[in-house]
């Protein structure tokens, strides 16, 4: 960079005021390209704690949304052991885990065939 600006002041020197367009453009190339580099890198060291808090709030947001579904769920289950007995309500869901656990196999071989 030191060459294009002795080149821009001798060329400027030797009263090239007129036609000092090329020499000048390539000076501010030359500049943009060392100091665009660093502007780039400041910029993106700037970013790194926004992106920090942008990842983290993504992240609580499908925490909250998981325990929220989960919190739903647990009271839904209370809600029902209070209104029909909690023997009658674990009974239903020991079905359910059975029957579940019985669908499994099936759907698993049914999987297989379609591919």
């Amino acid at each position: 960079m030191a060459a294009a600006v002795t080149d821009v002041v001798t060329y400027l020197a030797k009263g090239g005021t007129d036609t000092a367009g090329p020499v000048l453009i390539q000076l501010i190339r030359q500049i943009g390209q060392r100091f665009g580099v660093v502007a780039s890198e400041k910029a993106v060291a700037q970013l790194i704690p926004i992106i920090g808090a942008a990842s983290g709030a993504a992240i609580a947001t499908l925490f909250i949304d998981h325990f929220q579904d989960m919190a739903c769920g647990h009271f839904t289950v209370r809600h029902l052991e209070r209104k029909y007995g909690a023997a009658m309500i674990q009974a239903e869901y020991e079905k359910l885990t059975q029957l579940g656990k019985s669908i499994e196999p099936q759907l698993e071989l049914s999987g297989s065939a379609s591919a």
